[in-house]
């Protein structure tokens, strides 16, 4: 029998692992394929045993099997989820269902199954999958080119023929039943009007997560770019859905990509990375009907500053002679260019900047007075921009402070008032005790009438001379 895959035998495969690299590490070092986790031994419809291997457990075990299976077994490859009751040749299936492939992969991922599973040369029908999606279920199949027809027979005996399409493959769809018991369809391929391959096929039921409006959906945050893109699939009834991320919100028209289901996608600008998720909602004839919150995954984050340290040390020495204090310390994390500041409260509850040197070094003089002195310490205070960031409290002898200004004072009143006495007992000594001509003179006391007398005095003498 002549395969349908001559030119690209794995086409699918090849995407297959292209995903599977993306999200795995698919060329890791290879450790132990023997472990249970990896593979398990089943009876298969035939009663024979037959080894199925975990895709997980492969992909970080044990590469290099999972690689020659992708690539030596594509056509005989199939792909088992027991939890959705999915049985089928995996590369057909990934051709046909690319979306629903991706989202089974990203959900189920720790449990699906692959078995290698040669079929019979003369089966006609390659592969086939019943599926109910929005209470309709498609019957998809690949077929080889011998097949002319295909009649679907209905659970419920109707018969829908098909003609498969130039690619071989052929898609028949109908609605689905409401009971509960489990409902099959036989696929019928003929070759003009020869019957050359038969195959009956369970319906698989709508997966209970599929009530849901949303499907799938990814969210990419560019940093750089400030730029976060949102791609989903929704069930078709949605016809608008928004994102909302960051106090950042647009929305989006939902497009068709295959009955009853659709896609969206949105890109929102200006957009800033937090740690929180992206929410969100679809909406059906203006009505909210369903909403998902999901992880923002950040692409060109800026590389992350190392928490900076910082620290403040200082003593505090008192001089009595000067009454002051003379504040001397250090600053770690100090930068000269940087927007940090250095605060210092002193003892009288003023508060100033201090700048230290390249090094963080920094000295200051601080002058007391009596009565000036509020607290028993002087504050540091460290801040970055606004926020401060350290604190420190250099304690200081205040008491001792206190009697040595106390004292210096006392000290400077009785020598002022010492000093007062020396000049007026000095001044005391020098002053002179007779009449003498200078000292009445000095004193505004020399006057006319004395030196009249004086005058008098001696004339009298003078004529008494002449008289003898």
């Amino acid at each position: 029998m002549k395969k349908i895959w001559t030119k690209k035998p794995v086409l699918a495969v090849v995407a297959a692992a292209s995903i599977i690299g993306g999200l795995t590490p698919i060329f890791a070092n290879a450790s132990s394929f023997g472990s249970p986790s990896a593979t398990k031994v089943v009876m298969n419809e035939e009663g024979k045993q037959v080894t199925r291997y975990n895709l997980k457990e492969l992909a970080k075990n044990d590469p290099e099997t999972l690689n020659m299976l992708l690539k030596t077994q594509a056509d005989h490859l199939y792909i088992i989820v027991d939890e959705i009751k999915l049985n089928t040749k995996l590369q057909s299936y990934m051709e046909e269902n690319k979306e629903e492939w991706e989202r089974i992969y990203n959900q189920y991922y720790s449990d699906i199954w692959l078995e290698v599973r040669f079929t019979d040369e003369n089966e006609e029908i390659v592969s086939v999958s019943a599926q109910t999606k929005s209470k309709k279920v498609y019957i998809k199949g690949i077929v080889t080119e011998d097949v002319t027809k295909i009649v679907v027979k209905k659970p419920n005996g109707d018969n829908i023929e098909v003609v498969p399409t130039s690619e071989h493959s052929f898609t028949v769809s109908f609605a689905s039943l409401d009971v509960a018991t489990e409902q099959y369809v036989t696929v019928n391929a003929y070759a003009g009007n020869t019957l050359v391959d038969s195959e009956k096929v369970k319906v698989i039921p709508q997966a209970e997560e599929e009530a849901d409006m949303i499907i799938h959906n990814l969210a990419v945050l560019d940093a750089k770019k400030g730029e976060l893109k949102v791609k989903g699939i929704v069930k078709l009834d949605v016809d608008k859905v928004t994102v909302s991320y960051n106090g950042v919100k647009g929305e989006a028209k939902v497009k068709k990509l295959w009955d009853g289901v659709g896609s969206f996608s949105i890109t929102l600008k200006d957009v800033k990375a937090t740690t929180g998720k992206a929410t969100i909602e679809v909406y059906e004839d203006g009505q909210k009907q369903d909403s998902d919150s999901i992880e923002v995954e950040v692409i060109n984050a800026p590389a992350k500053e190392e928490a900076k340290t910082y620290a403040i040390s200082g003593t505090a020495a008192f001089d009595p002679k000067t009454k002051s204090i003379q504040l001397k310390g250090n600053v770690v994390g100090w930068t000269k260019n940087g927007n940090v500041k250095l605060i210092v409260t002193t003892l009288d509850g003023k508060k100033q900047e201090v700048k230290p040197n390249d090094k963080g070094e920094y000295t200051l003089k601080l002058s007391l007075k009596k009565g000036s002195i509020k607290q028993q310490v002087i504050r540091l205070e460290l801040y970055v921009g606004d926020k401060l960031v350290k604190q420190s409290d250099i304690d200081t002898p205040i008491t001792k402070i206190i009697e040595e200004i106390d004292h210096k004072d006392n000290d400077d009143k009785d020598g002022d008032k010492d000093k007062k006495d020396k000049d007026k007992k000095n001044k005391e000594k020098h002053e002179p005790k007779g009449n003498a001509y200078g000292y009445w003179k000095k004193q505004g006391e020399w006057n006319q009438h004395g030196h009249d007398d004086d005058r008098d005095d001696d004339q009298d003498d003078d004529d008494q001379d002449d008289d003898k």
